[in-house]
C-alpha cells in the first residue's frame, strides 16, 4: 500500500507551521501546501527546508488573510479594510451572486501568490490545491494558474476530492440555526482520530490496505495559537489530527503493514 499524508494551511499561523514541521520531523509527513500571503510565511519556508523529503506545494488562498497583491486590483476579493472576503462572506454573497468573485482578480491573485512561493522558496510548488471557499470563476482561474507554470493541479490530476477524505470522519461541524456551519470545541475535542484509529473505526484505511491502494491521508494537522483562534473556527482539531498522525500507534501500524509514504509526484509524474 502507498500513502500520501499531507498537512493543508501550512504558513498559516506559527504554531500550525510548528505542527507541520513536527509531524515532518516524526517522519510520517509528505506533502503540505503553504500560504504565501501571511505574516510567517518566510518563517515556514525556512523551516521546511530542514525536511527536503516533504513535497512543499502551494494552498491557492483567497478567503484567509490579506491578499498579495493592492487590494484595489482586486477588488471582488476584499472588504474594506483590504482583507480577503472569508469563506463565510463568499458563502453569504453566493446566495444572491455566485458569480460575485471576478476571473480576473482571482488569477492575478493566484499568479503573485505563485510569484512569491518562487521568490521565497527559490523553485516552482510541488503542487497546487485550492484552499476553502471556491467558485466557478476561481476554479478557472486555479486551472489556468496551473498550466501557466506548469504545476501539478491535484484537483485535475488526480481523483482526489474533500468528500471522499477520511478527515470527514472526524471533521464534523456544527449547524447552527441560521444555517451557518461552525466547529464547536468539544466537538472537535471528542471526535479524536486517533482514538477512532485505536477503536478500528477508520475502516477506510483497512479497506484500501487490503485492496493495495494509494491512500491520500489529508489532514489540517497543526498546532494551536492564538492568532489560529482568530481567524480559523476549524482550531483544535488541528492539535487532534496532529496528535494521530505523531502517535506511536499509527506509525507502528505504517510499520507493522510495510506502508510505503510518497508524494504526489513520485506517482503521477514519476
Amino acid at each position: 500500500m502507498k500513502m500520501m499524508i499531507q498537512a493543508d494551511d501550512y504558513g498559516i499561523t506559527t504554531a500550525v507551521t510548528d505542527g507541520i514541521v513536527a509531524c515532518a520531523r516524526e517522519g510520517v509527513m509528505t506533502q503540505t501546501g503553504l500560504f504565501t500571503n501571511m505574516p510567517c510565511t518566510e518563517y515556514a519556508v525556512k523551516r521546511i527546508a530542514e525536511y527536503p523529503q516533504v513535497l512543499l506545494g502551494i494552498d491557492l488562498n483567497l478567503s484567509t488573510g490579506s491578499p498579495v497583491t493592492e487590494p484595489e486590483k482586486i477588488p471582488s476579493l476584499v472588504q474594506e479594510n483590504g482583507a480577503f472576503l472569508t469563506s463565510g462572506m463568499h458563502r453569504e454573497r453566493d446566495k444572491t451572486d455566485r458569480h460575485h468573485v471576478r476571473y480576473e482578480d482571482a488569477f492575478l491573485e493566484y499568479d503573485n501568490q505563485v510569484k512569491r512561493f518562487i521568490e521565497l522558496a527559490g523553485r516552482k510548488p510541488g503542487y497546487v490545491w485550492g484552499h476553502a471557499w471556491s467558485s466557478e470563476e476561481t476554479n478557472r482561474a486555479l486551472d489556468d494558474i496551473a498550466e501557466k507554470y506548469g504545476l501539478f493541479n491535484v484537483m485535475r490530476e488526480t481523483n482526489v476530492t474533500l468528500e471522499e477524505d477520511l478527515e470527514s470522519q472526524w471533521a464534523r461541524p456544527v449547524v447552527g440555526k441560521d444555517g451557518k456551519m461552525e466547529f464547536n470545541v468539544m466537538t472537535q475535542i471528542e471526535n479524536d482520530p486517533l482514538q477512532m484509529f485505536i477503536d478500528g473505526r477508520l475502516k477506510k484505511l483497512e479497506e484500501a490496505l487490503h485492496k493495495d491502494e494509494l491512500f491520500l491521508l489529508h489532514t489540517h494537522a497543526g498546532f494551536l495559537d492564538r492568532d489560529l483562534l482568530k481567524i480559523s473556527s476549524y482550531n483544535m482539531l488541528r492539535a487532534m489530527e496532529a496528535g494521530f498522525l505523531m502517535s506511536q500507534e499509527f506509525k507502528a501500524w505504517l510499520k507493522d503493514n510495510q506502508v510505503e509514504l510518497v508524494t504526489y509526484l513520485d506517482v503521477y509524474r514519476q
